[in-house]
C-alpha cells in the first residue's frame, strides 16, 4: 500500500484545509471548508472531480457521475432542466408515465419514430391534426376504418379511390355531382 501524505491546515481566514496525497498514483485528495463552502476535490492525471457544497446549492462537476439505489425520487418545487450534448437514454423494465398538467411539446430535428410490439391508442379529448408532406395509413393484415358523425374527404387537386371492390351506401340520401364531366364506366354497369 503506497504511503500518503496528509495535512491538516487550520486558518482563521482561509478555513479548514484536509489534504491527503498520493505520490505514486498521482493522486490529490483535498477538503476545504472556508466559511461559505465545503468543496471536495480529487484531482489526478486524466481528470478532477468536485463537490461544492453552499447554503442553498450542492454542484458535482466530474467525468462520469453514477448513482445507484433501490429508490430514487426526484422532486423539484421550481424548474427542471436536463440536457445532454450526446446520446440520452430513459429506460424502464416496466411500466412508464409522462404526465404535466399543462401542455407537451415533442420535438426532433430529424426523423422520429414511435412504435409498440403491441397496441397503440392516441386520444383527444377536443381537435387532433395530423399533418405532413405526405401522409400514410396502412394496415398490414387487417382493415383501415373511420368513423365519425361526419366524414370529410377533400383534395385541393384531386381525390382516388381505389380497390378490387368499392363500394358506396348511404342509408338515407346518396349524391354525385360533378361540375364538369361525369363519367360512369364499367365492364358492366346495374342502376337501379
Amino acid at each position: 500500500m503506497p504511503k500518503l501524505i496528509c495535512i491538516i491546515e487550520m486558518d482563521k481566514e482561509k478555513g479548514l484545509v484536509l489534504t491527503t496525497e498520493d505520490k505514486d498514483g498521482k493522486i490529490l485528495q483535498t477538503v476545504r471548508m472556508d466559511g461559505e463552502a465545503i468543496t471536495l476535490e480529487v484531482k489526478g492525471d486524466s481528470a478532477t472531480s468536485t463537490i461544492v457544497q453552499k447554503q442553498d446549492s450542492v454542484t458535482v462537476t466530474c467525468k462520469s457521475f453514477v448513482l445507484k439505489a433501490e429508490t430514487i425520487e426526484v422532486t423539484s418545487t421550481k424548474t427542471s432542466s436536463w440536457k445532454s450534448d450526446d446520446t440520452f437514454a430513459l429506460e424502464s423494465k416496466k411500466a412508464f408515465t409522462l404526465t404535466t398538467d399543462d401542455a407537451l411539446t415533442q420535438k426532433a430535428a430529424k426523423d422520429a419514430t414511435f412504435s409498440s410490439d403491441k397496441a397503440v391508442t392516441l386520444k383527444a379529448a377536443k381537435k387532433f391534426s395530423v399533418e405532413g408532406d405526405d401522409v400514410q395509413v396502412e394496415a398490414l393484415s387487417k382493415a383501415v376504418t373511420l368513423k365519425a358523425p361526419s366524414i370529410k374527404a377533400e383534395g385541393t387537386k384531386d381525390v382516388a379511390v381505389e380497390g378490387a371492390q368499392v363500394t358506396v351506401t348511404a342509408k338515407a340520401q346518396l349524391a354525385l355531382k360533378a361540375d364538369g364531366v361525369s363519367e360512369l364506366k364499367g365492364g358492366m354497369v346495374n342502376i337501379g
